[in-house]
């Protein structure tokens, strides 16, 4: 008598199959984890593109929200707290009242905006970088603003209705990097070049 084993006798040829089921759901849910990684990294990338800082340096958003113009007359201190922006006056934040000139060049020819700690000393100042036509178009009017007397070789940088400053040009500036300065704090700094963007 032939003793039954609990065990089944050997199979030969092909050996069962076995289910693919668990695999395949491991693989999908894998690319689906990374399609989700990829979407949130690139919408994450993109949220922070949408609202530049001036910090990081950033386009104005308007091309009047900053404006050169050359000063052809300066009182001191005849603004007394009022603000004329009518026609060609304007107050500075010295409360110096300007006649300024035409614009000859504003926010569009601007390709940067950074607020930055002075490489002199402890004060801030706001750093412009030119386009490649504002640069051309600035060192033409600072190479002619050299050869003329106070006020006139004045150069007005206007930010809303407000001359922001009115630097004496002494020398051409030809390399398309404009800084203003004013003893800034930081913060003065980081609104001003907020203004300036927008």
């Amino acid at each position: 008598m032939a003793q039954q084993t609990p065990y089944p006798g050997p199979q030969y040829g092909v050996p069962p199959k076995r289910s693919r089921g668990p695999v395949v759901l491991v693989i999908v849910l894998g690319l689906v984890l990374v399609a989700v990684l990829a979407t949130g990294t690139v919408l994450i990338l993109r949220g922070r593109d949408d609202k530049p800082t001036a910090a990081a340096g950033s386009k104005p958003a308007a091309a009047d929200s900053v404006q050169f113009r050359r000063v052809l007359a300066a009182e001191p201190n005849a603004c007394n707290g009022s603000s004329p922006a009518a026609g060609e006056l304007r107050c500075g934040t010295d409360g110096t009242r300007y006649k300024l000139g035409a614009v000859e060049l504003d926010g569009s020819h601007v390709s940067e905006v950074k607020a930055a700690q002075s490489s002199n000393d402890p004060t801030w100042v706001v750093n412009l970088s030119l386009d490649q036509t504002g640069t051309k178009s600035f060192g033409e009017l600072t190479t002619e603003l050299t050869a003329k007397q106070p006020p006139l070789n004045q150069l007005a940088i206007v930010v809303g209705d407000r001359v922001v400053s009115a630097p004496s040009v002494s020398a051409p500036i030809i390399a398309g990097q404009v800084q203003i300065y004013g003893n800034f704090s930081q913060k003065d700094a980081e609104k001003l070049a907020a203004d300036i963007t927008g």
